[in-house]
């Protein structure tokens, strides 16, 4: 075998390695599209690209039918691309959608190391004290109140430097926010447009934010669950 094919085998398992990971992660840490704006895509790109460079690339440089180190080489090389792979992974994992937060006019979504560990003992519902492993969870947020441990809702944002959203301590169900969603949700088509005909259209749709972009939500306009994540 030449070291360009040794390469390109190495190239084609490193790639469907990642597309594997990509399968697995995107349809489960990011329903309804959230992808798009969660920014996991950029990180599976890095990931790719650390694979390709730890992997195939050295093979290029360091395979030679016949070498006597040859299978310590690609020991080595082996050994590191799973040390960059373990930190993809690891990336992957401390960035994945926790919580979709609803309140009146919006949706968030909250990654997982944007949540404090302090903040997670201090949960409404003991469901929403720890992050989900699998689907991130849908849940409501309770409006703000005059005086409720601090002078108000933006002293607790000036206080702490965390908005609302990422404190489960004020989460609700999800079911409790429907009625102010249904109130503010605009008529829309299943991209998010707005409605030609507001009154027949089965959908509705809210802006949605994330940390490294924002969107439209399209919802079912029968239920207000969530159905899909556009951007323009």
């Amino acid at each position: 075998m030449t070291r360009w094919k040794a390469a390109a085998v190495h190239a084609l398992a490193s790639l469907v390695l990642v597309a594997a990971i990509a399968a697995i992660i995107l349809p489960l840490w990011h329903p309804w599209g959230l992808y798009r704006i969660s920014g996991v895509l950029p990180l599976l790109g890095l990931l790719l690209l650390a694979q390709m460079v730890a992997g195939p690339l050295l093979t290029l440089v360091a395979f030679k039918p016949g070498k006597a180190s040859l299978r310590l080489d690609l020991a080595v090389i082996g050994l590191l691309q799973l040390a960059f792979l373990l930190f993809g992974l690891h990336m992957l994992w401390q960035t994945r959608p926790a919580f979709v937060v609803a309140s009146d006019m919006r949706l968030a979504v909250v990654l997982a190391n944007e949540v404090e560990a302090s903040d997670l003992g201090r949960a409404s519902d003991p469901r929403w004290s720890r992050l989900a492993w699998g689907p991130p969870r849908l849940v409501g947020l309770r409006p703000g109140t005059s005086r409720s441990g601090h002078d108000s809702a933006l002293a607790a944002f000036l206080d702490t430097g965390r908005e609302r959203e990422r404190k489960p301590a004020w989460y609700v169900p999800y079911a409790d926010v429907v009625p102010r969603l249904a109130f503010n949700a605009a008529p829309s088509t299943a991209d998010g447009q707005p409605a030609a005909n507001p009154a027949d259209t089965p959908f509705r749709s809210l802006p949605i934010v994330a940390r490294h972009g924002a969107g439209r939500m399209v919802l079912d306009a029968g239920s207000l669950q969530p159905v899909r994540v556009v951007t323009y």
